[in-house]
Parts: C-alpha cells; structure tokens; sequence
C-alpha cells in the first residue's frame, strides 16, 4: 500500500490546484469490483469466471465548457477471476493502482446531474496472489509484477462510466474498465492476457 499512499500524495498535491484555479472538485469513492480475465493465444481463447473485489479512491471534477467536465481519478483496484477445469481451480487476484481519465457529459436533473463518459486508463500493478486448489489441498504463491516477473508493471486500457451526483453531494456510478494491453510478457510466445471489470462505487464530492 506504500506505492498507493505515495500517488495519493501526489495526486492530491496536482489536482489542490485545480480546485483553487477552475472551481474544481474533489471527491472519495468506495465499492466493489467484478473482474475477469481473457487468455488468448493463436491456439485458445479462454475467459475467466468472475470474481469479487473492492476499490477505493479519490478523483476531482473539473468543469469543461457548460455541460462537460474532466474526471480523472486515483484508484485502488482489485482485479482477476476463477479459472476450473479437471477438478482444479485457480483463482487468481491481483491488486493495482488505477488512474482513469474520464471526460464526461452531463445532464441536470430535478435534484442533481447524470452523468456518462470515457477515456484511456493507465495501470499500475502493485501485489496479488494466486491460489491453486486440486484434489482437497491448495496452495498459494504471491502474485510479482516487473520486469521478468509475473506480470508488467504498467498496462492500459478504456474505460467507460455513467453516474448520478445529487445536489448533496453524494454520488452513485457504475463503470467498465477493458484491458487494450497485453498484462504478460509471451516471451516468444503470442500469448495475451487481458484483464476487464465491472465496478460499482458509491462516494461524495467535497
């Protein structure tokens, strides 16, 4: 969590001044994730089953124009899924810090705005686990991210979010993050592996 408290900092330190110089405004958000993965070489393609996670974040939003604004964020994400197959079950988590650049639409509403948007996504892989369950015995590896390792440190991705922020503050929305790069090296293979998610988050802007 060290490298998440370190883009935290800074995250907060950037956007502080936008939210003096453009009206700018800054919100936290909590909720929880349902992600998958997809195996693809030129021989299989294989999907995950789903699996639960949670998320956490800050992100500002930063007025463009009289109906659109620009909503990046900061975010812990819990990604992964459940392979089965022969009696074995592999269920594999892995943890990233996630900054979405979102630019939304938004429309008033009688007590609040809706909104609806997209943008490119950048990821940082940061810890995670692999759990590997056969014939009633498990085991369990930790998940390393860099060069040589498990997976990359960095990929990217699209995501795509609609919302509701009341008059309140409070706000509800639902996104759907799919990974564009290739989280694995294949060495001199072509295999991919893509991670996507479904995420549900409540939060309040400040």
């Amino acid at each position: 969590m060290k490298k998440f408290f370190s883009f935290f900092t800074l995250y907060v330190i950037v956007i502080s001044g936008n939210v003096y110089s453009q009206k700018a405004r800054v919100g936290l958000t909590t909720g929880a994730t349902l992600a998958t993965y997809k195996v693809k070489s030129e021989l299989v393609s294989v999907t995950s089953k789903s699996k639960a996670g949670i998320t956490i974040g800050i992100f500002s939003d930063i007025p463009v124009g009289s109906s659109g604004s620009f909503m990046p964020a900061l975010n812990f994400v819990q990604k992964g899924g459940t392979l089965k197959a022969g009696g074995m079950k592999d269920r594999l988590t892995t943890n990233y810090l996630e900054i979405p650049l979102n630019f939304v639409y938004k429309a008033n509403l009688t007590n609040g705005k809706f909104f609806v948007g997209a943008g490119p996504s950048l990821n940082v892989g940061i810890s995670g686990k692999e759990k590997i369950e056969a014939e009633g015995n498990s085991q369990s590896e930790k998940v390393k991210f860099g060069k040589d390792k498990d997976f990359k440190s960095f990929d990217a991705g699209l995501n795509f979010v609609t919302g509701y922020i009341g008059k309140s503050g409070m706000m509800v929305s639902v996104n759907y993050n799919a990974g564009l790069s290739n989280s694995v090296d294949p060495g001199e293979g072509d295999g991919k592996f893509l991670n996507r998610y479904f995420g549900l988050r409540i939060g309040y802007v400040l």
